[in-house]
């Protein structure tokens, strides 16, 4: 009975999904499986906000890779992105490397697609402090999103994934 309690629980396990080296680059590259911070239905409406990611080790460069659902089509430029809050009152400003209208349709909402360029300060703070809230900033606004408890240790989990990769 524990075994199969542990392994159906094992299976929503973050884990690395991804470690390979490219073929064309050289470059190590090293991917977590895909994770959410948070996912709104506004009770079974199709009123829907998501927020999905993954880490993304390339060469020592880490990136964070994310598909981003909003109830309407918004538009990303280079000075839009998230801004994560920490437990600590600090926060963390991560901008797109995608820039774009969001616009695949799914329900009532729309999916825009992106990364985020992780400098080794983001890292750091992010591997010592959980998120708990997230600011979504686009060209004509932003949406902020409170983090449940169980969630805030995500992004945390998923970087302390890398700590021994061999």
């Amino acid at each position: 009975f524990l075994l199969g309690f542990f392994s159906f629980f094992s299976i929503f396990a973050q884990k690395i999904k991804k470690k390979e080296i490219d073929k064309f680059t050289k470059a190590e590259v090293i991917e977590t499986s895909l994770e959410t911070m948070y996912s709104v239905n506004l009770l079974g409406t199709g009123w829907c906000n998501k927020f999905e990611f993954q880490i993304r080790r390339t060469d020592g460069m880490y990136t964070m890779p994310a598909n981003i659902l909003m109830n309407k089509v918004v538009k990303y430029t280079e000075n839009d992105g998230v801004t994560f809050l920490l437990d600590n009152d600090d926060t963390v400003d991560l901008k797109t490397t995608f820039t774009g209208i969001g616009g695949e349709a799914y329900a009532k909402g729309y999916w825009f697609r992106t990364s985020f360029l992780l400098t080794e300060s983001d890292v750091e703070k992010l591997k010592k402090n959980k998120v708990t809230a997230i600011r979504i900033n686009y060209i004509d606004g932003h949406y902020d999103k409170d983090i449940k408890e169980n969630k805030q240790d995500l992004i945390q989990r998923s970087l302390m994934l890398f700590e021994n990769i061999k």
